[in-house]
């Protein structure tokens, strides 16, 4: 981690400044001890100088650049939440879902009221509170640069249905960065995909792919149809009814076809000009992995949602624990 130095002070009304928007001759307090800062700006950019930041004049014991540096982006980043919700400015956050394994993007500040710093929840206390109209906590944020939240606190926001959003700090640089840094957290535990309504957990995103690749019999252009699922190539054999439309609606041929190799009958992609299908055994490697490296011209198309744990289930023919 780079060294943390002190880069943000308190003036005499308690207002926060940053050392590099810092004037000298002005009386500055550290904004974790309140004793006397000292701002050190020389101006110079060479190799061995620090960049602006403030000193105490006498170090009070506990007092840390890391605990500063959690107290300056906490208050200043409330004071840049309540701004933009009194200004009705919404704030997009971007994040990878854990969940669901996509990306999910949203207004933060969609369904909330007010912002409380330090809000005392019993349990918690999380360094940034955001309520709703009715005065309940929808979504609190958590920053880290030593100590993480504890077990019991995870598991209360969980319990309570509270939205995580969690930024983990590693420089008093991430001060000058606050907005973009909100933009994109490292953590936020919801997951905007649908719950299954068999087990309830989180939905994984339907992509299905079409390829324009030539009949691997008669060299003649075909469509065919395909989308991975927990790492198994599916083919129409596993497609929904409407899973079979829309590929159909897209010009792909899905025909019933005998399989001498397997001794059975299945929907399978088929050529419209000599009838030829493609076998479940040839489908990844002629057309599924030649697309996936971009060899083959392919469209992914968002068609719906899955559950991931019931379709394993289904697939491999494991009962539910």
């Amino acid at each position: 981690m780079k060294e943390i130095l002190y880069t943000v002070a308190k003036k005499d009304n308690g207002e926060l400044v940053t050392a590099s928007n810092a004037d000298k001759g002005t009386d500055f307090f550290c904004p974790v001890c309140n004793s006397n800062l000292l701002l050190r700006k020389s101006g110079n950019t060479g190799k061995n100088s620090k960049r602006p930041h403030f000193a105490h004049k006498t170090l009070t014991p506990n007092c840390t650049p890391e605990t500063a540096l959690h107290f300056a982006f906490k208050n200043l980043l409330a004071e840049k939440l309540q701004k933009k919700l009194n200004e009705n400015i919404p704030l997009e956050i971007l994040w990878d879902c854990k969940e669901c394994d996509g990306e999910h993007s949203g207004n933060l500040l969609k369904r909330i009221k007010s912002i409380k710093v330090e809000y005392n929840l019993t349990i918690a206390q999380p360094d940034i509170a955001l309520l709703d109209k009715d005065n309940k906590v929808f979504a609190v944020i958590e920053i880290v640069v030593t100590h993480k939240p504890e077990g019991k606190v995870l598991q209360y926001y969980k319990d309570s249905n509270i939205i995580l959003i969690q930024i983990t700090l590693t420089s008093d640089n991430d001060i000058e960065n606050l907005e973009h840094i909100i933009s994109k957290p490292g953590i936020v535990n919801t997951c905007l995909n649908p719950k299954c309504s068999k087990c309830g957990r989180s939905q994984h995103k339907t992509i299905m792919t079409i390829v324009d690749a030539p009949c691997w019999k008669c060299n003649s252009t075909m469509k065919v149809a395909f989308y991975r699922l927990a790492g198994v190539t599916i083919d129409p054999s596993g497609f929904t009814p409407d899973e079979i439309e829309f590929a159909r609606n897209k010009g792909v041929v899905i025909k019933n076809k005998y399989s001498k190799t397997s001794k059975k009958s299945y929907l399978a992609n088929t050529c419209n000009n000599c009838g030829t299908f493609i076998g479940e055994n040839y489908l990844f490697k002629q057309y599924a992995a030649p697309a996936s490296f971009g060899d083959l011209l392919s469209t992914d198309y968002e068609i719906g949602y899955h559950c991931e744990h019931c379709k394993e289930l289904e697939m491999y023919g494991q009962a539910e624990k």
